[in-house]
């Protein structure tokens, strides 16, 4: 069980600071439960995420920054999702986001920055269902890096495409 006063990782919202633990009857009465009071990191001042104590498929730990460190050293080794036609890419994308990791995160972050690349090095457009599955998967896997590397967002960033350009030169 979390403090109060610890990270952690919530599927949704991203690294949160646990705020508060207290027993809520969020159903009626007679549903009383202990939850957790969780304040998002990254939106300072948005609304409290509440969350059940006992959820365990909806948080997790903050993965350490030797971990992220290694993601970084394996990123040409992360998986390219190569699937035919919009609708069954994006279903992929989304069954990997499932799995409330940054692996997978990180290979739907990799595919969509790959194929928008070769999709606008060969004249088009990028997909705007791509853009919006990339806009969530990188927000949820930058924020966490960029937490337990203690740095910020654009250089975590910075840091993942620029690997995945120098492989790809």
């Amino acid at each position: 069980m979390y403090k109060v006063g610890d990270y952690l990782m919530h599927e949704t919202s991203g690294v949160c600071q646990v705020k508060e633990i207290s027993e809520k009857a969020l159903h009626g009465k007679g549903s009383e439960k202990m939850y957790y009071s969780l304040e998002p990191i990254f939106e300072k001042g948005k609304a409290t995420v509440i969350t059940p104590v006992d959820s365990n498929s909806r948080i997790r730990d903050v993965k350490s920054s030797d971990e992220f460190e290694e993601l970084l050293d394996e990123v040409s080794g992360i998986d390219v999702i190569h699937e035919e036609g919009n609708r069954a890419r994006t279903e992929k994308f989304k069954e990997k986001m499932s799995l409330f990791d940054p692996k997978p995160l990180a290979s739907v972050v990799k595919s969509i920055y790959l194929h928008q690349k070769k999709r606008v090095a060969d004249g088009k457009k990028p997909m705007s269902s791509d853009e919006r599955v990339m806009d969530v998967a990188a927000k949820r896997l930058f924020e966490e890096m960029a937490f337990a590397m203690k740095s910020d967002m654009d250089t975590v960033k910075q840091a993942f495409f620029g690997r995945l350009d120098g492989e790809n030169e």
